[in-house]
């Protein structure tokens, strides 16, 4: 079962670097559309999770995890680095 968990969670954050790399092609955007954005990737980040692990409460919570720990390390790197 781990091992489902770490590659749902390795799926995820692919998909959360794509997310960051659409945001950033997408500059001009208004917040209102990156909002949008922003749902559609977590709605996809949910399906990959449900379809391995087939449970609603466990899905929604790797992918809120994987969000969060992704954006935290998006942030430390911006503040690190940039």
């Amino acid at each position: 079962m781990k091992l489902i968990f770490g590659m749902v969670y390795c799926c995820q954050l692919l998909l959360w670097s794509g997310y960051s790399l659409v945001g950033w092609l997408s500059k001009k955007d208004s917040v209102i559309a990156k909002a949008f954005l922003l749902l559609v990737f977590f709605y996809l980040a949910y399906l990959i999770a449900y379809t391995c692990l087939k449970t609603k409460k466990a899905a929604f919570l790797i992918s809120l995890a994987s969000l969060i720990i992704f954006m935290l390390g998006k942030q430390v790197y911006l503040l690190l680095f940039v």
